[in-house]
């Protein structure tokens, strides 16, 4: 797109970035030529295939023409190198460069300049500059802008002494600044280069005796990103009439410039005087400035006053800057205010005012709350420059432009305003602007013109889900609003995607999400299997978007409750109640790693062992402890076979003993002895041996009873785990030694040992 630049000027261009231009002839009428310029990437967008202009406005150019490209990135490549003749890009035949024509240029591999900076155009004819314009690659790299130009005394005469002074605002190098006065006549014919001054603005000063010729001319000042060719670079033209004796411009006159320029709502500027005395003074005179800026239309709240520094003085035929306190910023105003700044100044009892005026750019946007990324929005500017290029962001992403009114054009990412600086767009903030985003702006690369808008980008969210907490396997309904319109995405809870089962406002392929025009979803999930107990996180991603939301859900924790009774011995039953499982599923119990299996129970739903839980997700079951259990505290589990749950509850198995008494007896004396066993498994069988000797009912003197009895070697026990033996022993040979007796379960394979010693 183009910036179209008329000057009313004529000039050896570019002399202080083109090395090859060093004299010009006197400046022809003004052109009023006009042309668009654009880029043609490839299809990958890496790369620029072509440059194109049109023709659009104003006299023919000749064939002979220069059209200058110019890179950052790449200033020695084929391309950038050398100028090109119109004629090389116009239709073959074609004899000048007419209205409606288009230029082009077609680049081909392997040169195919890189699309990730800015490309400048420079058309030149009889040495005239009839265009110029920065077109923006994907990385803009902005050139400096020369907000003002002047020199004093503003009418110089012959071989008389004159200053130029130039206020550069942006990025550029300081080594770049120059001055080209090569139509000047007596002047330097070669570029000059300007120094800064304490005031802030680059001068470069013509010595007395050097004009030779009086007459209106013109001279040009350029500044670039970089010290030599191939920088972004912006060039700006000063009038220099020189008169043929004595000055024109009266003895007193004052300039205004506001830096930085142009001046934006919200910036804070520094407002200078620039002051010519060419009157006679006797000695140094005090220099008092005062400063103003009215709105219009009037709003007293938006009315400004200021006072230079003190201590300023000056001589007759000098000039000096006087600064503000820089402490003016630019209000919020209406749409179409314009300001008119005032400087004041006085020397020796005479007061001579200085003006200038501005209206700031003005944008307003179609939504200011909860923008949607994606939506279509309109966003309408005023007051920028005529056909210059602007740029749109929201929260420093660059917008997406869709359409414009019929009297705009415009690019996916950059809008050409109209001659009068207005525009008016259909956007959409893309992927990638975060929701903190509260405005979009609409910027002027070049000229560095800026004005936003409220757009408060929505902050997508997904609601608290319903219901808030439960088991695994119920069912939630999650809500997501302020997502991208019609935007997909995939909801997961703790970091697992989910397929959506329903929902009032769901529309999904598998797991993936469609959202309404308005960015909103409703959809049920199931709570799923695996997932462990406690706060979990629900969350909604829109990959294309980079959008995110969370909300919770907190699974109801599995439990076992304590066993009752909490002790006891091996085979008895017991009772134990289960919750937070998920609903009608099945499980089953181990208790020391020995599976178990329920005899029953007040909501006890089993076959086998497999339990199936109520809807409630909970169980109460009866089962028995199981034989081969150890003796001592042991763990009953419960394993959820579907979502993988598990609890735990304890149960301590008490010890089986064999008491023998009494412990000691006399080797010389028949004696007999008690075998009282308990903890055993209850009606359960077992068998003793006596230093290894089974006991059997043959056995001299062997019996059992008191609810126990024997049978051949079989003891059973009572209910109770116990049984209750005696055994005859008759005398021993010696004293001394131990009897071991072992009582040996045949289901639970316990076994207790006791003994007694002879004396």
């Amino acid at each position: 797109m183009a910036t179209i630049l008329l000057l009313a000027l004529t000039v050896t261009l570019f002399a202080s970035v083109f090395a090859w231009v060093t004299a010009v002839p006197t400046p022809p009428a003004q052109n009023n030529n006009q042309f668009q310029a654009s880029i043609v990437y490839t299809s990958n967008g890496l790369n620029v295939s072509a440059i194109r202009i049109v023709h659009l406005a104003g006299p023919s150019v000749p064939a002979n023409g220069l059209v200058y490209l110019k890179s950052a990135t790449q200033p020695t490549a084929p391309e950038f190198a050398t100028p090109y003749t119109v004629a090389s890009g116009l239709p073959t035949g074609s004899g000048v460069w007419n209205l409606g024509q288009t230029w082009n240029v077609t680049f081909h591999a392997p040169n195919l300049p890189m699309a990730t900076s800015n490309i400048t155009v420079y058309i030149v004819a009889s040495s005239a500059l009839l265009f110029s314009i920065i077109l923006p690659g994907a990385n803009v790299a902005a050139p400096p802008t020369i907000v003002s130009t002047s020199i004093s005394p503003a009418v110089p005469a012959i071989a008389q002494s004159f200053t130029v002074y130039a206020s550069v605002t942006g990025s550029y190098a300081s080594n770049s600044v120059y001055v080209n006065l090569a139509a000047v006549p007596g002047a330097p014919t070669t570029p000059q280069k300007m120094t800064l001054n304490a005031q802030g603005q680059w001068t470069y000063t013509v010595a007395a005796s050097v004009t030779t010729t009086a007459g209106t001319y013109y001279g040009f000042v350029n500044a670039s990103t970089t010290a030599g060719a191939g920088g972004q670079s912006a060039t700006a033209p000063v009038t220099i009439i020189i008169a043929s004796s004595g000055t024109i411009n009266g003895p007193f006159s004052v300039g205004v410039i506001l830096l930085p320029s142009p001046p934006n709502v919200g910036t804070t500027e520094s407002v200078q005087a620039v002051v010519t005395y060419t009157g006679v003074l006797s000695g140094n005179q005090a220099l008092n400035v005062s400063f103003a800026a009215t709105p219009n239309p009037y709003v007293a709240a938006n009315k400004w006053t200021g006072w230079a520094p003190s201590g300023a003085t000056i001589t007759g035929g000098t000039s000096v800057t006087v600064v503000s306190k820089s402490t003016w910023t630019i209000p919020a105003i209406a749409s179409g205010t314009s300001f008119t700044v005032y400087a004041n100044a006085t020397v020796s009892g005479t007061t001579v005012p200085g003006t200038t005026t501005f209206t700031p750019a003005w944008l307003t946007s179609s939504c200011s709350t909860n923008c949607l990324l994606g939506s279509p929005y309109t966003v309408t500017g005023s007051y920028f420059a005529g056909t210059s290029v602007v740029g749109l962001t929201v929260g420093g992403v660059t917008a997406a432009i869709s359409a414009c009114s019929s009297d705009t054009s415009f690019t996916a990412s950059t809008v050409t305003t109209t001659s009068t600086g207005g525009f008016s767009c259909t956007f959409n903030a893309a992927s990638g602007t975060s929701y903190l985003a509260s405005s979009v702006v609409a910027y002027d690369a070049t000229s560095g013109q800026n004005a936003s808008a409220t757009f408060n980008v929505a902050d997508w969210s997904i609601s608290p889900v319903s219901p808030t907490s439960g088991l695994i396997g119920s069912t939630v309904t999650v809500t997501g609003v302020y997502f991208a319109a019609s935007s997909t995405l995939t909801v997961s809870f703790n970091g697992v995607v989910q397929v959506p089962t329903g929902g009032s406002s769901c529309t999904h392929t598998s797991s993936t999400i469609t959202t309404n025009a308005s960015g909103r979803f409703v959809c049920t999930f199931p709570i799923p299997s695996g997932s462990a107990s406690g706060a979990g996180t629900f969350t909604a991603t829109d990959s294309s978007w980079s959008q995110t939301a969370t909300a919770t859900f907190t699974v109801t924790a599995w439990t076992i409750s304590p066993i009752t009774p909490a002790s006891g011995r091996v085979g008895i039953t017991v009772n134990d109640t289960g919750s937070g499982f998920q609903a009608s599923s099945t499980l089953t119990l181990t208790f020391d790693g020995i599976s178990v299996t329920p005899n029953g129970g007040t909501s006890c739903s089993y076959v086998g062992s497999t339990i199936t839980v109520s809807s409630a997700g909970a169980f109460t079951c009866t089962f028995v402890i199981p034989y081969g259990s150890t003796a001592g505290a042991g763990t009953l589990v419960a394993t959820d076979s579907s979502g993988g749950q598990t609890a735990t509850a304890t149960f301590t198995v008490t010890s089986w003993v064999l008491l023998v008494a009494p412990a000691t007896v006399s080797h010389t004396v028949t004696h007999t002895v008690w075998l009282n066993g308990t903890g055993f498994a209850p009606s359960s069988q077992l068998t003793i041996t006596i230093n290894g000797t089974l006991l059997t009912s043959s056995t001299l003197s062997f019996a059992c009873g008191s609810g126990s009895s024997l049978s051949t070697s079989a003891i059973t026990t009572t209910y109770g785990g116990a049984f209750y033996c005696t055994l005859t022993l008759g005398k021993a040979a010696a004293s001394g030694g131990y009897v071991l007796f072992m009582a040996a379960d045949f289901t639970s394979g316990q076994t207790a040992t006791g003994s007694l010693s002879r004396t």
